[in-house]
């Protein structure tokens, strides 16, 4: 039995009960505070894992023009659409991988669906007609037996500006260099040009 300040504590049973009591409600604040402080964190853990999911941006691929400027003599024509053909699906290819692009195609009535062939303006238009948030247009210029030039660049048509304009340099004239160009665009598009 203790004292304070004069007066005598007798322990109780109702003293025992109520610091039991106290207790109880002290561990009950604390487990609710911990539950609280668990749900907090779990809260961050989604937010954060959903932060990382990005709805991926819509693009639509025109066909590449093809430019020739080295002027040999054999005609060549035949390979260079056939290449430039194997170039375009291969550069779909590429990007059709890519979680962050979601690829739409354009609903072009001609064979080709080029800047120059129905045009930016029309090429602009189909692509949003195919809910594309974005359009890749595109050159292939030969300068030589020895290096060409991928011209390309994607637009934004929310404010019909571009993303990136880029160009990129490559080696040879055969199948193998034109398909290991069209991968190396996809890359340097899904690296630079895809916000």
């Amino acid at each position: 039995m203790g004292t304070a300040a004069g007066i005598a504590i007798v322990p109780t049973l109702e003293n025992e009960m109520l610091k039991v009591q106290c207790a109880e409600v002290r561990f009950r604040q604390f487990e609710y505070g911990q539950f609280l402080l668990i749900l907090i964190g779990a809260g961050v853990l989604a937010s954060a894992a959903f932060a990382d999911v990005v709805e991926p941006k819509t693009l639509a691929v025109a066909d590449f023009e093809f430019k020739d400027t080295p002027g040999e003599v054999r005609d060549q024509t035949a390979e260079h659409e056939a290449r430039l053909k194997a170039f375009g699906v291969a550069l779909q290819d590429g990007l059709s991988g890519n979680q962050k692009i979601d690829l739409v195609a354009l609903p072009c009535q001609a064979e080709r669906c080029t800047i120059k062939d129905p045009g930016l303006v029309d090429l602009s238009k189909r692509a949003r007609t195919a809910s594309a948030k974005y359009l890749l247009i595109g050159q292939m210029h030969k300068m030589s037996t020895l290096v060409g030039w991928v011209k390309f660049a994607v637009l934004d048509l929310n404010n019909n500006k571009p993303v990136c304009d880029r160009y990129l340099t490559y080696r040879g004239d055969t199948d193998e260099a034109w398909h290991r160009a069209a991968e190396f665009t996809a890359r340097d598009i899904e690296k630079h040009c895809i916000p």
